[in-house]
């Protein structure tokens, strides 16, 4: 995944310690889809150190799940695959309350510590 990807867009650390990386490819992949998380790269790098909540889903990816303020989405989320040492960014988008709590109530909860 990692060169496949291509050049590195932007990294920070992950919640957990590893490398954070999002690749130019995936991020727009993200803005493709979600056009509304192009001023939000600077709130994903945070949330990528920073979750409220982390998951892990039955194929092994890490969700992290990110409290907004205020807006018409409650929640961001990023879902990332861990290749060795690093975490890859896959997809971020805007999530609302009720659909958080219908897909996460059967993931595997992740300490953040």
């Amino acid at each position: 995944m990692p060169d496949a990807d291509g050049e590195v867009e932007d990294r920070a650390r992950a919640f957990d310690g590893t490398d954070f990386i999002i690749a130019r490819r995936r991020w727009t992949h993200v803005l493709d889809r979600h056009p509304e998380l192009a001023a939000m790269k600077g709130l994903i790098l945070d949330a990528a150190s920073h979750p409220d909540e982390a998951f892990q889903d039955p194929r092994g990816s890490i969700h992290l799940v990110r409290s907004l303020e205020a807006g018409a989405s409650d929640y961001l989320v990023l879902i990332l695959r861990r290749v060795g040492v690093k975490d890859y960014l896959v997809t971020a988008y805007l999530m609302g309350v009720k659909r958080k709590k219908r897909r996460y109530r059967k993931f595997k909860k992740l300490p953040l510590s």
